[in-house]
């Protein structure tokens, strides 16, 4: 299990100028702060992991809003940040993944990745 910052939205990530994208100052704040969340865990949450994996984030509930659409939350940015943190070695060798509105830290979002018969990195 990971837990990171509750994510920033899908549609805040990235801005246009022109035909060039550009990270938002939004996401490398998130980015930054997850690096801080991330740092402080047990070295048990870093085991990489090689091929193919599935993973499941919980959202924190207390955050929910009624014109919050969880998929735009659960998915891109946390995968990016753990292919960025070399938890897994690409995102898109994710075979399926879920997210869900749960109980977390306040502001958190917890995150599990399973690799084919293994227990959770």
């Amino acid at each position: 299990l990971i837990v990171l910052p509750f994510p920033i939205s899908v549609n805040a990530i990235w801005r246009y100028v022109g035909v060039r994208a550009y990270r938002t100052s939004e996401y490398t704040d998130w980015i930054k702060s997850a690096d801080d969340v991330y740092r402080q865990q047990p070295k048990a949450a870093k085991n990489p992991i090689k091929g193919h994996f599935t993973y499941h984030v919980v959202l924190d509930e207390k955050r929910r809003t009624a014109k919050m659409d969880g998929d735009n939350y659960g998915s891109k940015v946390v995968l990016d940040y753990l292919q960025r943190v070399e938890l897994i070695e690409n995102d898109s060798m994710a075979d399926a993944g879920s997210w869900s509105w749960g109980p977390t830290d306040p502001g958190m979002c917890i995150v599990s990745v399973f690799q084919k018969g293994l227990q959770p990195a």
